[in-house]
């Protein structure tokens, strides 16, 4: 916020630019979420310690989510993924809730 104080008289050719600080109407953005790779990843659900990686991100609910492809018989806990998830959301969204 600012405030400018001028003169009670002002010459007319000298009036100050009047800002619009409405806000903007909403608007669908691109939100664009990129996957490389994981790091460190173990099992927790099986013994063999081979595991098939993949990822599952949505914003509000799960009907609208993105899954990456599967990095299958991932052994050592380091999948490898080039992969970019894109999402059109409102940009006038109060709460940015992302679950991956």
């Amino acid at each position: 916020m600012w405030i400018e104080i001028n003169k009670a008289k002002v010459d007319p050719e000298h009036i100050p630019t009047v800002f619009d600080i409405r806000d903007r109407p909403p608007e669908e953005i691109e939100c664009r979420v990129c996957v490389f790779g994981t790091k460190d990843l173990t099992s927790t659900t099986n013994d063999s310690g081979v595991l098939d990686v993949y990822f599952r991100c949505f914003f509000d609910s799960r009907k609208d989510a993105c899954e990456t492809d599967t990095h299958y018989r991932c052994q050592t806990g380091e999948a490898s993924f080039n992969y970019r998830l894109i999402f059109r959301v409102m940009s006038d969204r109060k709460d940015w809730k992302f679950t991956v």
